[in-house]
């Protein structure tokens, strides 16, 4: 009967450690090291963003550019935007130095959405304003980038 009593309360302890476990790790905040990877990466996507948008915008500048090809650029940046977004907003600050680096992220991530935003609605040379406006911010995010790699 001690047997079979040990059986029935390990197999009853199992479940409870695993979900301390799994809880313990959703709960416990990342690492800054951990959390510079995932802010690294949303910078990363969001600056393949800008650089993209920026061609396009120039191209159409030209003329060179289809509404269709247009659009399809603009939904899959403001897509791969939320995406870096959403991938630093679920992810928790860790410590002081990551709160740095998550507040000057948030802001060039933040006028990155307000180009790609803009390049729906801009014309004639409005379209060569914010081709400059788009490098300034890619360069921006490259700093970032490299300060923080």
């Amino acid at each position: 009967m001690t047997g079979r009593r040990t059986a029935v309360v390990f197999w009853t302890a199992v479940p409870v450690v695993v979900l301390v476990v799994v809880a313990v790790a959703v709960v416990w905040p990342g690492s800054s090291a951990s959390y510079r990877g995932v802010a690294l990466s949303a910078a990363e996507e969001v600056l393949a963003q800008v650089r993209t948008v920026r061609l396009m915008v120039d191209a159409d500048a030209d003329g060179r550019i289809l509404p269709s090809y247009r659009s399809a650029v603009l939904w899959q940046a403001r897509e791969s935007l939320a995406s870096a977004q959403g991938d630093l907003v679920g992810e928790e600050v860790p410590d002081p130095e990551s709160v740095t680096v998550h507040d000057e992220l948030q802001a060039l991530v933040s006028e990155a959405g307000s180009e790609i935003g803009a390049a729906d609605t801009a014309e004639g040379s409005g379209l060569r304003v914010l081709v400059d406006r788009l490098g300034v911010t890619g360069d921006r995010l490259s700093d970032f980038l490299a300060r923080y790699r």
